[in-house]
């Protein structure tokens, strides 16, 4: 496995970048930034039988990954965060399930996160969340939830 965070941001041989918001979002997040702009924005809504248990997932579909992944990626988590005024965070294909949001057991599959008020964390490479230190910076993005 390459450490590269790009190589794991491709489903099925196409870049997909998965933003998870919780609830509803006030207002679709503008994920366009400086000419980058994904070929489409494919949105879910994923629900408990608990009509508060809901988030709303935005995977963002590329022809190519932008240049510039990190400060891209950056710009998807601040503009998702002011959307819903919640936390939100990026996460590989098949990472979401309600019983581990932002928790210990997801830690390796998060490669993003952001709270309201506070700066984005992109982790830098792969191997970087596989570290005590990444499962701490998800884990604690978790009290906001």
């Amino acid at each position: 496995m390459t450490a590269d965070l790009a190589s794991g941001l491709r489903f099925a041989a196409q870049p997909v970048v998965s933003v998870f918001v919780p609830g509803v979002p006030v207002r679709v997040p503008e994920f366009a930034d400086g000419g980058v702009v994904p070929i489409e924005v494919q949105t879910y809504t994923l629900e408990r039988d608990d009509p508060y248990a809901r988030v709303t997932e935005y995977d963002l579909v590329f022809g190519e990954l932008p240049p510039l992944l990190h400060r891209y990626l950056a710009h998807c988590l601040r503009v998702a965060c002011a959307a819903g005024d919640t936390v939100v965070w990026l996460g590989f294909e098949g990472s979401f399930h309600f019983d581990h949001l932002l928790t210990e057991a997801v830690a390796p599959q998060v490669y993003g996160v952001c709270a309201p008020g506070g700066e984005p964390v992109v982790a830098p490479d792969l191997r970087t969340l596989r570290t005590p230190e990444w499962r701490l910076v998800v884990t604690s993005h978790g009290g906001w939830l």
